[in-house]
């Protein structure tokens, strides 16, 4: 697997910038304060799925987990995050299984 440097994860009203794949993927966040996993995802358009980090007005989408869109938005400042690009759905639901099954995040799910 080829995951992307840690990159920071922009501000709330600069969460439109998010480097991600536009195509399948899987996304990690980690808090490098506490250094902690805090949570990952798939998405067929993973760039579109990781701006609906934050909780409106600044994300997008319908995300239906206020307890990580207000974590996000509370500690932004000490977020990282990495993506990785897959051939489709299928493969990243594959490695997002493999993930969940350590258990190791603040949001496991």
């Amino acid at each position: 697997m080829n995951w992307t440097n840690w990159k920071e994860l922009p501000s709330p009203e600069q969460c439109r910038g998010i480097e991600a794949p536009n195509g399948a993927g899987i996304y990690q966040l980690r808090n490098k304060k506490t250094d902690e996993l805090v949570l990952f995802g798939i998405s067929v358009t993973c760039r579109k799925r990781m701006k609906s980090l934050y909780p409106k007005p600044y994300g997008t989408g319908t995300r239906n987990n206020s307890g990580k869109r207000e974590y996000v938005l509370n500690n932004w400042q000490n977020i990282q995050y990495r993506t990785l690009s897959t051939s489709d759905r299928d493969e990243a639901k594959r490695i997002e299984d493999e993930i969940k099954q350590k258990d190791n995040h603040i949001f496991n799910t």
